[in-house]
């Protein structure tokens, strides 16, 4: 989901992706960035994994993270994403649409979004999807079952960004998307991260719940 939360573009995690034992494959290397993907037992979808570092603070990745509408600007495939509830400032459930390309039908998803701070000092999100919340929409097949996270590591170069996700995208799914999904949906979503958190638009963002950046 241009998402996530892929929380997805669409969104949305167990430490490492605790889901197999296989080894990660790279898939891309270019540009900085590095997407991997690797088998998930029990399931016939693939997990991912993207890497980058940026030179950009904890707060201001969360502060861009957190502000949902500008989750077309950077994520891929997300049409529209939207806060539906608020529990705290570090949990929340938010709503994501995300516009496929034709003859696919639209996917949309609703995740329960949890923010933590590790004693290591990185800032972890993870974003599991749930079922209700929103009612469904006919031009959209509502998707029920994935786990996401964004993972962001201070770097003495700024801030090493590690996202995964595993998720199921519904329906009769062709090859040509599910490799889209899977290489250049997370490629295109941490460069679209990398170029907006570049342009010093949350430079200013604070969140309590950080606590040295």
């Amino acid at each position: 989901m241009r998402t996530t939360l892929l929380a997805v573009s669409l969104v949305l995690c167990l430490p490492n992706f605790a889901f197999a034992e296989e080894e990660w494959e790279l898939k891309r290397d270019r540009d900085g960035i590095q997407v991997y993907t690797r088998s998930v037992e029990g399931s016939k979808h693939k997990a991912v994994k993207a890497e980058m570092v940026v030179e950009a603070g904890l707060n201001e990745l969360v502060g861009l993270v957190m502000d949902t509408s500008a989750c077309p600007d950077w994520a891929a495939l997300c049409k529209t994403s939207e806060v539906t509830e608020q529990v705290s400032e570090t949990e929340l459930y938010v709503y994501t649409l995300n516009d496929l390309p034709w003859p696919v039908k639209d996917r949309d998803a609703v995740a329960k979004v949890m923010w933590t701070q590790e004693e290591s000092g990185s800032v972890r999100m993870t974003a599991e999807l749930v079922t209700g919340k929103v009612p469904e929409i006919k031009k959209a097949l509502r998707l029920t079952t994935g786990i996401t996270s964004w993972v962001f590591y201070p770097d003495e170069n700024g801030t090493r960004i590690v996202s995964e996700a595993h998720l199921d995208p519904g329906g009769g799914t062709p090859a040509w998307l599910t490799n889209m999904l899977l290489v250049d949906s997370p490629f295109d979503t941490m460069v679209g991260m990398r170029n907006l958190v570049s342009s010093g638009k949350y430079k200013d963002a604070e969140f309590a719940f950080i606590s040295a950046d």
